[in-house]
């Protein structure tokens, strides 16, 4: 008992909810208002990038005798009718600041939503991108303009950057979902 000291913690810091060594406890700070924006941000593009992505492909001519195209086309639908969602339900929470389903309902549809379009969105663009080369292989072959090819690479490069968008939005998800 001779070597037992009696410690005090120190005065409290300006800052309790970071300063650990001092005894303050840690305090989640409050983040859901600046990860709603960046998400909504993020969806915003992936939004930008799968509309220009399907109808680049829907103008192309020819594209429809292709698995690889139309799966590229597909994706971009898809992922427009879900980030179009995505996107009304977060302007409206931010706006109003009510939810329209519960919050953990939200969070798992975010979270899995995200992951299921992206899977979409990269496994259409991987396909579609060495048709691409093929595609620029018959038409130096036949001497003719590279409109086609150009067309398919323009559409699978948006569709893998709403991809990415989705992926780093789906990153966003599973943070908010472990709260």
């Amino acid at each position: 008992m001779e070597n037992y000291k009696e410690t005090k913690p120190s005065a409290p810091s300006a800052n309790p909810g970071r300063d650990m060594e001092s005894g303050g406890q840690a305090i989640p700070v409050a983040r859901s208002g600046k990860c709603e924006k960046v998400s909504l941000i993020l969806r915003v593009a992936a939004l930008v990038f799968s509309v220009v992505s399907f109808i680049i492909m829907a103008c192309t001519k020819n594209f429809d005798g292709f698995h690889q195209l139309r799966y590229l086309l597909a994706a971009g639908i898809l992922c427009t009718v879900y980030t179009t969602f995505q996107v009304t339900r977060q302007s409206y929470y931010i706006s109003t600041g009510k939810s329209l389903f519960e919050q953990r309902t939200t969070s798992l549809v975010d979270f899995f939503g995200d992951q299921i379009i992206a899977y979409l969105l990269v496994s259409s663009a991987s396909t579609a991108a060495p048709f691409v080369a093929t595609i620029r292989e018959v038409e130096d072959a036949l001497f003719a303009s590279n409109e086609t090819s150009s067309m398919i690479a323009a559409s699978t490069s948006m569709a893998f950057l709403a991809f990415l968008t989705l992926a780093v939005s789906a990153v966003i998800s599973a943070f908010k979902l472990r709260k």
